[in-house]
């Protein structure tokens, strides 16, 4: 049985002013001017409009920076090729993706292949501690993915199955069979550090490689509230009950659309339960053996998450704080 006494305990700042990757993102997405088709078509034409194209979910990368192409170039591209507007920077020029994977089948060259290569946004993440690409392009980066993503999904009306179009510039599609407006949605994850006095709690799912351990999370169900839902996930995954629970930041994830909401919670002991079709291992370390896995010591054999993800960015905020 779930015990449900949990509690919020204080609501930290949500500013995207921390630097969690994926956030922060600098275009104005343009929300009251969408609704414009001529002045999204004038945007298209524009001589200072640029565009990103996306092969497989992987952005054109030009000399370790996004391709960014003239709007000229999407002559390149077959015509049926999705365009979505990303939105405006401070000058109000405008940032468009385009979905190149319909240009080519997968056999074949991509488009403008020959001044760069499609790189997987994940290892471009990666390389966002070393400067190999700054917190405001992968954010722009992550939202291409995002949206062109959902558009492949999201061929047809889920009331009455006819094909949809994009309207607004790729902010939705429209049937006009039924008159239905679809929107781009997010999958809400509720990702929880539960912590035990001075120790932290990692599991391993089966799919991760051996060693590897990281924050439990799950995504929340139909009428849960984000805290019923970290409640519930930690007690059927691993059999804890956690409580005080302290909301962190969150973090979009563009693999393929979650909503990632990071939490700090107790646990009312250390006896796990494990669901081994969902946690295959579970460890309790210490904040001392954390300390030391983030200064590159390897105290135990055990790796945690790459820097690009917010179960590392709470593993290291957790680190920091007083036992």
């Amino acid at each position: 049985m779930i015990t449900r006494d949990y509690l919020i305990k204080k609501i930290m700042p949500i500013s995207n002013l921390y630097p969690i990757p994926f956030a922060g993102n600098p275009l104005n997405r343009a929300s009251a001017q969408r609704t414009n088709s001529a002045w999204i078509e004038d945007l298209r034409t524009h001589r200072d409009s640029l565009f990103i194209p996306l092969y497989q979910g992987d952005p054109l990368i030009v000399d370790k920076r996004p391709g960014f192409l003239a709007m000229d170039a999407v002559s390149q591209f077959e015509a049926s090729a999705p365009i979505v507007l990303l939105g405006l920077d401070q000058q109000q020029r405008a940032y468009f993706t385009l979905d190149a994977s319909a240009s080519a089948p997968a056999a074949q060259t991509a488009p403008f292949s020959d001044i760069g290569d499609y790189v997987p946004l994940r290892t471009l993440a990666e390389g966002l501690e070393k400067n190999a690409i700054s917190a405001n392009d992968l954010a722009i980066l992550g939202q291409a993915r995002w949206l062109l993503d959902w558009h492949r999904r999201n061929q047809f009306c889920a009331v009455c199955a006819t094909p949809t179009s994009i309207a607004e510039g790729g902010a939705k599609r429209h049937c006009t069979a039924c008159e239905s407006d679809h929107f781009p949605r997010n999958e809400p994850v509720a990702i929880v550090l539960a912590y035990h006095e001075d120790a932290c709690l990692l599991g391993r799912s089966p799919h991760f490689p051996p060693g590897f351990l990281s924050t439990l999370a799950g995504f929340a169900e139909a009428g849960e509230s984000l805290e019923e839902c970290a409640v519930r996930e930690l007690y059927e995954e691993a059999g804890v009950e956690i409580y005080d629970l302290e909301y962190q930041f969150s973090q979009p994830w563009p693999f393929p659309a979650s909503l990632m909401m990071g939490y700090f919670a107790k646990t009312k002991s250390r006896d796990l339960v494990l669901d081994k079709t969902e946690i295959e291992d579970a460890k309790w370390i210490t904040r001392k053996e954390i300390r030391a896995l983030l200064n590159g010591d390897q105290v135990i054999d055990v790796f945690i998450p790459p820097s690009f993800t917010i179960a590392r960015h709470l593993i290291e905020r957790w680190a920091k704080r007083d036992p």
